[in-house]
């Protein structure tokens, strides 16, 4: 209750932040020829998504990117990005609840019934599905949002989802540093076919993470 409050305290500043997040990931796509080229790192820093992550791993097979720079570039948006999400459920978690009340700007941020939909799911499937996410194609930031509207604790969430993007980004780094030895040793054709597999796996488990049990 006392962090429900806190945090509708803060509401403008949350969508303002929350809003810049978009933009800069908006930012990266015209920039990414050139930042894949010269400044890898600061592409994963705008866009941290699976797919950069992946070839930030091939990237780092060649020697062209740096690990522990990658996985620093990644933090903010990747975690603390997500965890803004949540401080919005919990600040706007009665006019999510109640299915209006939401500003027009933080409507397109926040789609009530798709996080009404999440709710559903963490109230079937409990925290553990906060760490499967991270590991799937799942909408980590919307789920984020899910936890904080549903009344989630701060102390629950924030160690369950800091596990799974962690395991989420090595997952994939390990992924793409794979696929690139087999580019090495075998060509694009097998890399082109690890990467198809690869993200097929992922979209299964995002679709059985959300599926709730009849």
């Amino acid at each position: 209750m006392a962090e429900g409050m806190q945090a509708q305290k803060f509401k403008t500043p949350l969508l303002v932040a929350a809003g810049m997040r978009a933009v800069l990931g908006i930012a990266a796509i015209p920039l990414a020829p050139f930042l894949y080229r010269e400044h890898f790192a600061a592409l994963v820093l705008l866009r941290p998504t699976k797919e950069v992550l992946l070839a930030a791993g091939f990237q780092i097979r060649r020697g062209d990117a740096n690990l522990a720079l990658v996985m620093l570039a990644a933090m903010p948006l990747a975690v603390f990005g997500v965890w803004l999400f949540f401080f919005l459920g919990r600040a706007f978690s009665k006019e999510l609840q109640e299915g209006e009340g939401l500003p027009r700007f933080a409507d397109r941020m926040l789609p009530t019934e798709k996080i009404k939909d999440l709710c559903a799911v963490l109230d079937d499937k409990g925290p553990k599905v906060i760490v499967l996410g991270r590991l799937a194609t799942f909408p980590s930031s919307l789920l984020a949002a899910a936890a904080g509207a549903s009344g989630m604790s701060a102390k629950k969430f924030l160690p369950a989802d800091l596990l799974g993007a962690l395991v989420g980004i090595a997952e994939v780094l390990v992924a793409g540093y794979l696929l690139g030895e087999a580019y090495k040793k075998a060509g694009p054709w097998l890399t082109g076919v690890g990467v198809i597999a690869l993200l097929a796996m992922l979209i299964v488990l995002g679709r059985a993470l959300g599926n709730k049990r009849r």
